[in-house]
């Protein structure tokens, strides 16, 4: 027995120096650089990516296997461009571990990360064959390099996917701590067009362990161009991973930004609470949750300063595979300030629970109140279930004023959801509009309203009706919408009004004159302050409204007025395709004529707007008075125009005017000035010295026509008038030089040639006898408010001479009674007449 005793001591001795001997001569050859190389092409060969060690591998075996390399890159596939480079790493894994089926990693330092994530247009991104690209490897590797590989692949595949990869045992993976100094990530999305850079990540983390809760901190710099980004990141949070599984958790998490964000300037973005999230149910567990945010919203649609904002959530889940929702005690809470004044808003859901077997709840109300607006919003009597979710009533009251006009909007219907087919219904929407202003014909308008909305998710489409009585008559509008959720929705819609009068309803915003001196006098002891510049108007013209949607539908309103216009019997069909509306087949009844054409207005090709319109059988005198407020023009005719403008505000539009434009008027006047009368006046002040004389616009005079007609030319904003014919019993006017009128500028600069014909027919004319068939330029010139008119008498005193001797002589002939005809004819040739 002691013989074999000591003979198993000394193999057992003999077996320890062996391994011993054998380890030594181990450490002291083994070379894992000699590896480098076959790493490098077992990585070129598997996903077509150039991988580089630049520095050296340094591995130690004991007590623990610690690695460390430096100088690593990776390139894109196929290509020499980096996409992903480390500085340096190290990483220490414990040998006693591995005996237990253990994999445990006592640290791991990275330093100098850099990744680029790009997604292109087809949305395949950068990374896609490492994770997807190649088939998992479950063999047991051949060597060193092929286990490294295959690591790094079932990584990656497990923090993109979520899923791990079939393992040949069930080893338990334990990462002592982690440390990332000084990464940096660049995102770019071709689809999107995104470019966001996270640079200078520093992040460290406690033991990791897959579904094992762990330490996490981080900070790191968020910018970007598009959206435009640059803020500071700071989180924390307790994680737990379980990615077989598909559940991720963050207990007290606790995540800081501030800087510029898409949208917002943030002073402080802090977001606190328990999340826990299951990927395979896609079911959401919030708890305590809370927003916070303060700063500026720089949105321009809703651009606000000073902002507070809140969003509590004690207790939310959502399990969509189950059909449940439970809500409790959420609360939005945001003041602020905007162009007109501060603002409030606050929305309360007490509770509710929603499931496939109930639907119970508290009322949910919301409350709004900014610049003369104050709004509220309730639903309550929450009743049936997630496939019939029961409200017995939605409900909207408003109250808003500007000036002295007070509209009050008073909305109810039931309400009914199907939360499982995400579809709802408003069946019997009933309400009114009250408007009350002191400039209505009896002081307040009241419409009753009726309708109908069905909304479809699944079918990504919509329908709606909504009947109104509107100053007694009839308002029918019915729509359908398809392609909700698209970039591009599609409408189809037709309005049927019997009076629509925009006026009454929109009015005009009234300028605000400025304020005069406290007592209503000047300090005549101090000299007269310089007035301030005053700020550019901003006339910018917006039409991105346009781009997107798909619109077609018809027009047809029986009275019509918008601002001052007045028009009956309206019938039009509107189109809008990829930014281009066109509003084609217009038709009305325009003061006591018919008015036809075609608009269309391209915000897509830099706001292009082009109208071909023809009046017919117009009196043009109150269509200018309610279109323009200008009383200058009577009679009735006809106007045709063919006209085209482009441009990003009304300067611009103004400057790109174009075209032609005609107008036929007949039994009229052109009110301003009386033209036979001034001829008259100045003709009895006649001298052959006379000089040009000029006589200021009066209102109150007017030149009377049988016949005006007029052809118009416009380039640049500017029409010269090619053709004038202005027809009375005792003139005729053309068109002199210049004759142009700068639509830019609001000025004139018109010459009119007028000529007296058969004065002696005219009980008016005995007067301008000296004048007759003698061309007396006419200027009209300066702004469209207030032209002046000047004779330009030195043009004409030649011809007015010649005419007023050979009057003269023919009247001292004639009163003798004899020879008269002779001496006419001799006296004409003399004067070459």
């Amino acid at each position: 027995m002691k013989t074999w005793f000591k003979r198993i001591l000394i193999g057992l001795v003999v077996l320890v120096v062996v391994a011993v001997v054998g380890l030594a001569i181990f450490l002291l050859t083994f070379d894992p650089n000699a590896y480098k190389y076959k790493l490098e092409e077992l990585v070129q060969e598997r996903y077509q990516r150039t991988l580089t060690i630049d520095g050296e591998i340094e591995l130690s075996l004991f007590p623990r296997i610690g690695l460390s390399v430096q100088g690593v890159s990776l390139s894109e596939p196929n290509s020499t461009e980096t996409f992903a480079s480390i500085e340096s790493t190290r990483l220490a894994v414990a040998v006693w571990p591995l005996l237990s089926n253990s994999f445990v990693v006592d640290h791991v330092a990275i330093s100098g990360l850099k990744a680029r994530v790009v997604r292109d247009k087809q949305g395949q991104f950068n990374f896609s064959n490492l994770v997807g690209g190649a088939q998992s490897v479950t063999d047991a590797p051949s060597n060193p390099a092929e286990a490294l590989v295959g690591a790094a692949q079932t990584a990656a595949q497990a923090i993109t996917s979520g899923t791990m990869p079939p393992s040949r045992n069930n080893m338990q993976i334990d990462i002592a701590g982690l440390d990332l100094k000084d990464g940096e990530v660049q995102m770019q999305d071709a689809m999107t067009g995104m470019a966001v850079a996270v640079t200078r990540i520093n992040a460290n983390t406690g033991r990791v362990t897959f579904n094992q809760p762990f330490d996490v901190r981080m900070s790191a710099r968020v910018e970007g161009g598009y959206p435009r980004v640059d803020a500071n990141l700071t989180g924390q949070a307790l994680l737990t991973l379980d990615p077989s599984a598909k559940r991720y958790a963050a207990q007290k998490l606790d995540l800081r930004m501030d800087g510029k964000l898409p949208g917002a300037e943030a002073k402080s973005l802090v977001m606190r609470g328990n999340l826990a999230f299951n990927g395979q149910k896609s079911a959401l567990d919030v708890a305590g949750l809370e927003l916070l945010f303060q700063g500026d919203v720089t949105e321009p649609s809703v651009r606000a300063t000073n902002v507070e904002a809140s969003v509590a959530i004690p207790k939310l889940a959502i399990d969509p595979h189950k059909s449940q929702l439970q809500i409790e005690k959420l609360a939005v809470r945001a003041k602020g300030g905007v162009a007109d004044g501060p603002f409030e808003l606050a929305v309360d859901a007490p509770a509710l629970n929603i499931s496939p077997a109930s639907a119970t709840g508290e009322a949910l109300t919301g409350r709004l109140r900014i610049s003369g607006l104050d709004a509220s919003l309730g639903m309550n009597g929450i009743s049936g279930n997630a496939g019939e979710l029961d409200i017995k009533e939605a409900k909207l009251d408003s109250t808003s004023k500007t000036g002295e006009r007070v509209v009050k909007l008073n909305f109810a219907s039931p309400l009914t959801l199907n939360l499982l087919q995400r579809s709802g219904a408003m069946s019997a929407l009933r309400g009114d509009v009250n408007i009350t202003d002191p400039g209505l014909p009896k002081g307040s308008l009241q419409i009753p309203v009726i309708g109908s909305l069905t909304l479809d998710l699944l079918k990504d489409q919509a329908t709606s009706k909504i009947n109104a009585v509107l100053e007694g008559g009839k308002f029918d509008l019915s729509a359908d919408i398809t392609k909700l959720s698209a970039d591009s929705p599609q409408m189809k819609f037709a309005l049927a009004v019997d009076t629509l009068d925009l006026d009454k309803l929109v009015p005009p915003v009234p300028v605000t004159p400025p304020k005069p001196p406290a007592d209503g006098r000047k300090d005549e002891s101090k000299p007269a302050a310089q007035p301030a510049p005053a700020a550019p108007a901003d006339d910018t013209i917006n039409l991105s409204a346009l781009i997107g949607p798909s619109v077609n539908g018809t027009l047809k309103v029986g009275k019509l007025v918008v601002r001052g216009l007045k028009a009956d019997e309206v019938s039009a069909a509107v189109k809008l395709d990829k930014g281009k509306l066109e509003i084609s087949n217009i038709a009305a009844g325009l003061y006591g004529g018919k008015l036809g054409g075609a608009l269309s207005v391209d915000a897509a090709q830099g706001n292009q707007v082009a109208t071909k319109m023809s009046l017919a059988g117009i009196a043009i005198e109150p269509l200018l008075m309610d279109l323009a407020r200008k009383n200058v023009l009577s009679g009735t005719g006809s106007l045709a125009l063919d006209l085209k403008t482009a441009g990003a505000n009304a300067y611009a539009m103004k400057s790109a005017l174009a075209g032609t434009l005609q107008l036929r008027l007949r039994d009229g006047a052109v009110k301003g000035i009386d033209l036979t009368q001034t001829l008259r006046d100045l003709k009895a002040r006649f001298s052959p010295d006379a000089q040009n004389e000029t006589v200021p616009a009066d209102t109150s005079k007017q030149t009377a026509f049988s016949e005006l007609e007029a052809d118009l030319a416009i380039a640049k904003g500017v029409a010269t008038v090619k053709r004038l014919s202005f027809v009375s019993p005792l003139l005729r006017v053309t068109q002199g030089d210049p004759a142009s009128i700068d639509f830019v500028k609001s000025e004139l600069d018109v010459v009119a040639r007028a000529r007296v014909i058969n004065p002696a027919a005219d009980p008016e004319g005995k007067e301008l006898i000296d004048l007759k068939d003698v061309t007396i330029p006419v200027h009209f010139k300066g702004p469209f408010d207030n032209p002046s008119y000047t004779l330009l008498w030195k043009d004409a005193i030649g011809g007015i001479l010649k005419r007023s001797l050979e009057n003269k002589l023919k009247e001292a002939v004639s009163g003798k009674g004899k020879n008269g005809a002779a001496v006419d004819k001799a006296l004409k040739g003399l004067l070459g007449k």
